[in-house]
């Protein structure tokens, strides 16, 4: 009887799918309008610490703010986020949605609320993330995905997603710093 508990349960567990964290793909609408807070800026420090309210290890990130797209954003902005390695007590926080930034690299940012604990992440993780790079044709952002896919429901704007695209040569996955910053204050209605 043992037996047969044991290989059920063997059996079962076997055809339990493995819980994994997932986050859908989001339309650029929805990461412009989901965000409190955007904007282009450097970072300029990553720090880990254990955070005062929850005991937990955070990473803080500076960054020094070059042009504000979104919201209230001062000349540095800084978030907190769960997750980091603190040295000295040997021990670290891996958390699956933690969005990591580079010192010295700069990003376009799209920001969810500080949260009752201060917490702020990046909308939809990664994706609310843009690196800023130079190539042949000047500054560019790209968050890994395809733009024309990531702009397919934007309408209305005055320069529309797909115009800007078929300025853009390569794997659709950039875009122009400029070009994006202006589709990003056409969808918010924010002017500059």
């Amino acid at each position: 009887m043992l037996k047969r508990i044991l290989l059920a349960l063997a059996l079962a567990a076997a055809v339990i799918p493995a819980q994994a964290h997932s986050i859908r793909d989001l339309y650029l609408e929805e990461i412009i309008d989901d965000s409190k807070v955007a904007f282009q800026g450097t970072v300029t420090e990553n720090r880990v610490a254990r955070d005062p309210q929850s005991n937990r290890i955070v990473t803080y990130t500076t960054f020094m703010v070059q042009d504000p797209l979104k919201g209230e954003v001062g000349a540095t902005h800084t978030i907190k986020q769960l997750g980091g390695y603190l040295p000295a007590e040997g021990i670290g926080y891996k958390v699956d949605v933690h969005t990591a930034f580079d010192v010295g690299q700069t990003y376009v940012v799209f920001l969810y609320g500080k949260s009752s604990m201060g917490f702020s992440t990046p909308v939809g993780s990664t994706q609310g993330n843009f690196t800023v790079v130079q190539d042949d044709l000047g500054p560019t952002v790209s968050n890994g995905r395809d733009f024309s896919q990531m702009a397919e429901h934007m309408t209305g704007e005055p320069a529309t997603a797909k115009a800007l695209l078929a300025k853009r040569s390569g794997d659709g996955k950039k875009l122009g710093l400029d070009e994006f910053k202006q589709l990003v204050r056409a969808h918010a209605g924010v002017a500059k």
